[in-house]
């Protein structure tokens, strides 16, 4: 990783990285895990494992890759028991949706799920660049979803990186452009990303170097959740849990040739004609589910507690000619305690799509 002559200053060290500097300092074995949208996959992400391990050669490090293109936190908060927390006790997490999106339900769900999995973890929150962001600061503004963002990091103590504010400061200033920082409107450059890996890098130098108190057993205790519906309990149930299932078939390794944000194979519950149904019982405050959104997808009919049917249309615009992973919350206000739902493919489709399928990955409950 080239090092820059810039030192990047912008950020909240708040409560810092008390437990994973003490981790790091005596060589324990540690997990660090990166979540959110598709700029977590991009290759600042492998330069900071590689900082990190450069740093602390006595630390035998594991990094995941939870980043997934095209979704934000809502998905997020359901998908971190599997993809973040499925191999283990995770030490550091980088997290990151301000991309993307996610309100205080799920930020705050996806925080509080961390403190609970492992309540000495150490989370950083990052605001990356995307030209709206940019253009925010530029012309005085605090993005909205900054704001939001920043209002969990104040009330949990969570470091935050303003990583678009630098890279605006850094364009104005003429050390490069934004064509040069991305290929597009967010997706870093190979220049890029050594950027956002320096920033990073200059940040966790501060950071673990900085001396604070160790914590308390107290400092552990979670506090009462801004949002009482927070998706804290959000986790996915396989497909087998389905009951009265009418019209689907689970296709074990299902394959296609044209996707986007998706790598097959995966196993499905699958209905391509109208009028297939299913009902699913749950616990919780809760529910919707994670498919395969393409080309021929239909409407969506769904009744929650025996209530009147709605109809949704999951078409996707943004990626009419491929398949890839989204998410539909149907409800998430309900008073925790049983809930059943029943789930049919609708006779009707958008006029854009060529058929009336639902793949479903799982469901979604909290």
């Amino acid at each position: 990783m080239k090092k820059s002559k810039r030192l990047f200053t912008d950020y909240e060290i708040r409560d810092g990285f008390r437990y994973c500097s003490e981790r790091f300092s005596k060589g324990i074995k540690s997990r660090i895990a990166f979540i959110g949208g598709s700029v977590i996959t991009q290759s600042w992400r492998v330069l900071t494992g590689q900082f990190l391990s450069e740093t602390y050669p006595n630390v035998e490090f594991q990094f995941i890759n939870a980043g997934l293109g095209g979704t934000d936190a809502n998905l997020g908060a359901f998908r971190l028991p599997q993809d973040v927390f499925g191999q283990g006790q995770v030490d550091l997490l980088f997290l990151e949706f301000a991309v993307n999106g996610g309100g205080i339900r799920a930020m705050e769900g996806i925080i509080r799920q961390c403190k609970r999995l492992n309540p000495e973890i150490d989370i950083c929150m990052l605001y990356l660049a995307d030209t709206s962001k940019v253009d925010d600061f530029n012309n005085g503004r605090i993005p909205e979803i900054v704001k939001t963002h920043q209002k969990i990091a104040d009330y949990y103590h969570i470091p935050s990186l303003f990583l678009y504010r630098e890279i605006a400061r850094r364009i104005a200033d003429g050390d490069f452009t934004w064509d040069q920082f991305s290929g597009d409107s967010v997706h870093p450059t190979e220049f890029g990303n050594e950027i956002y890996a320096q920033c990073v890098a200059d940040f966790l130098n501060d950071t673990i170097s900085t001396p604070l108190n160790p914590l308390s057993r107290g400092e552990f205790l979670i506090p009462e959740p801004l949002d009482t519906f927070c998706y804290e309990r959000g986790h996915f149930v396989d497909t087998d849990e389905a009951e009265d299932v009418n019209g689907w078939t689970r296709i074990r390794e299902w394959t296609t040739d044209k996707t986007c944000n998706f790598s097959p194979p995966a196993d499905v519950l699958v209905a391509e004609k109208p009028n297939a149904s299913l009902k699913l019982s749950i616990t919780g405050t809760a529910i919707g589910i994670y498919t395969l959104v393409g080309m021929d997808t239909g409407t969506i009919e769904y009744s929650i507690d025996g209530s009147e049917f709605k109809i949704i249309d999951p078409f996707d615009y943004y990626c009419p000619m491929f398949h890839r992973p989204q998410h539909t919350i149907f409800a998430d206000e309900f008073p925790m305690g049983d809930h059943s739902l029943v789930l049919r493919t609708g006779n009707q489709k958008n006029e854009k799509s060529l058929g009336y399928s639902t793949r479903i990955l799982k469901f979604m409950v909290n």
